[in-house]
């Protein structure tokens, strides 16, 4: 299967400098262009690039107030600039490396020089985000882990606030996991663990922006969007009963079943009486008590 190229978008108000990257790069890259920053966010925002080459000295807006403009935003804060110029001062540079500009490519271009760098700068960028997308997974469960959850939480709640709409919350324990374990063993335990997940990403995992992680030794948690009370309730009590009628294999000869007890809360993060951490905790308190009455059991908190 042919890898999928990365996108590359060259900034410059000078058309013939602009042209003559994107001659370089286009064989390699797909690559959009803009004749200045203001343009450069607009196209940054609709297309969110892998990388943007910027030059630096540009009428209404130059390249450090184009990187500053960038980091701002939600959607294009992380994509890595490489500024482009003619300049050689050491104060230039610097403001670049402090605003957070990931190199310099100096006019006039070598062109074996920009695609040796250009690749180099990308394939950093790529086991970076490797080593980051590892560090936010579960290697058990292979969802998310609860730092990305957290990560993730942050952003979306500021999205609703946004949006003037809701979320909702399943935390979601396996019953009595510890027991499992002493009886069938870790490996069993974490295979379990491992069909849970999928049975939490089947049944909970319905609108766009939905996601599920492994919060904690023997819980799940799931972030709903755009969700009312008798609708986390719902989607709860249809991951709870597809738990429930699961079959767990432990060896050649004996299966077993195991069951959840869920947590559910749903709040408008407009509503000021709200925050992230009250808004977990809530959905705790409801898990609590769904264990209290008895196991097994949906409780959403009011």
């Amino acid at each position: 299967m042919e890898k999928k190229k990365a996108t590359i978008l060259v900034v410059d108000d000078s058309r013939i400098s602009r042209s003559h990257l994107v001659r370089i790069l286009q064989d390699d890259y797909l690559v959009h262009d803009a004749p200045g920053g203001v343009e450069a966010i607009q196209v940054a925002k609709a297309v969110v690039p892998d990388l943007i080459l910027s030059d630096i000295v540009m009428p209404q807006m130059d390249g450090y107030e184009v990187l500053s403009r960038l980091r701002e935003m939600r959607e294009t804060k992380d994509i890595p600039v490489v500024f482009i110029t003619s300049l050689d001062q050491e104060g230039d540079e610097a403001k670049g490396l402090e605003l957070g500009a990931k190199d310099y490519i100096t006019k006039p271009y070598n062109p074996t020089i920009v695609k040796l760098r250009i690749e180099v700068l990308l394939k950093m960028m790529e086991q970076v985000e490797t080593i980051r997308e590892l560090s936010l997974m579960d290697t058990v469960t292979k969802l998310p882990n609860r730092r990305y959850f957290e990560q993730r939480l942050t952003e979306e709640w500021q999205r609703a606030i946004e949006e003037n709409r809701r979320l909702g919350i399943l935390m979601i324990g396996v019953d009595t996991l510890r027991s499992f374990n002493t009886i069938y063993g870790y490996r069993c335990g974490d295979a379990m663990l491992a069909k849970m997940a999928e049975i939490v990403s089947n049944h909970a995992l319905i609108n766009p922006g939905d996601f599920a992680a492994r919060w904690e030794y023997s819980g799940f948690i799931v972030l709903l969007q755009n969700v009312t009370d008798n609708e986390c309730n719902t989607i709860g009590e249809n991951i709870r009963k597809a738990v429930e009628d699961t079959t767990i294999v432990v060896s050649t000869e004996e299966n077993t079943q195991v069951t959840i007890s869920v947590g559910a809360v749903s709040a408008s993060p407009a509503d000021s009486e709200f925050n992230e951490q009250k808004f977990i905790a809530n959905a705790d308190s409801a898990l609590y008590l769904a264990k209290e009455l008895g196991r097994n059991k949906v409780v959403v908190h009011s």
